[in-house]
C-alpha cells in the first residue's frame, strides 16, 4: 500500500507540475512515523517528503518539520495536525490542532494560520497554538526548540539555554 502511495504522490506531483498546480511547496522530515495526506509514512530509509498545497500532516510520536523553499520551517509538536496551502502564490502553513514552532527567513516568507486567525509575526521565531494544547512553551520549550532548530534558534526567542554542568576534561594530561 505504501509503494502505490508513493507512486500516486510523485505522479500527482509530476502531472501538477506540468499543468502549473500541485507543486511541493515544502518538504516533510521527522525521526518518527507520522500521517501525511490521510496515510501513515515511515520515514526509514527516505528522509525526506514531498507536500503539495492542501496536504494535511499529523505528527506522531515525534515533530515533524516542515523546510519550505526559503529555509523557512514549521515543526508540528507530537500528536499536532496541520495543514499546507497556498494563498496567491505564497506558502500558507495552517496549524489545526495542537502545537508548531517556527522559524521564518524572513518575517514574510511564511503566512501562519492558528485554524482560522492568521498569527501576527512579530519575531522570527516563535511558537503557537490551537485548540487544547498546554500553551505555548508546553512542548516547544528551550530544550525542544534547540533540538528542532538548534541552540541559537532556541535562544534567539529571548528563552536562552544555559548550562546546568560542567563535564570532567577528557584531556589525556590528566
Amino acid at each position: 500500500m505504501r509503494g502505490v502511495w508513493l507512486a500516486i504522490l510523485l505522479l500527482g506531483v509530476l502531472v501538477g507540475g506540468l499543468s502549473g498546480q500541485g507543486m511541493k511547496v515544502a518538504t516533510a522530515t521527522s525521526p518518527q512515523p507520522f500521517m501525511m495526506g490521510g496515510e501513515t509514512i515511515n520515514p526509514n530509509g527516505v528522509p525526506s517528503w514531498p507536500v503539495v498545497a492542501g496536504m494535511e500532516i499529523v505528527a506522531g510520536a515525534d515533530a515533524v518539520t516542515l523546510t519550505y523553499g526559503d529555509g523557512s520551517k514549521v515543526s508540528l509538536a507530537p500528536g499536532s495536525r496541520g495543514r499546507v496551502e497556498e494563498l496567491g502564490g505564497k506558502p500558507v502553513f495552517r496549524l489545526l490542532k495542537g502545537e508548531a514552532a517556527y522559524d521564518l527567513q524572513d518575517k514574510d516568507s511564511l503566512v501562519l494560520f492558528a485554524a482560522d486567525k492568521q498569527v501576527k509575526v512579530t519575531d522570527l521565531r516563535g511558537a503557537f497554538v490551537v485548540g487544547g494544547a498546554k500553551g505555548a512553551g508546553g512542548f516547544w520549550n528551550v530544550k525542544n526548540m534547540a533540538l528542532v532548530f538548534g541552540g541559537a534558534a532556541a535562544a534567539a526567542t529571548g528563552i536562552g539555554i544555559a548550562a546546568t554542568r560542567t563535564p570532567a576534561s577528557v584531556s589525556p594530561s590528566r
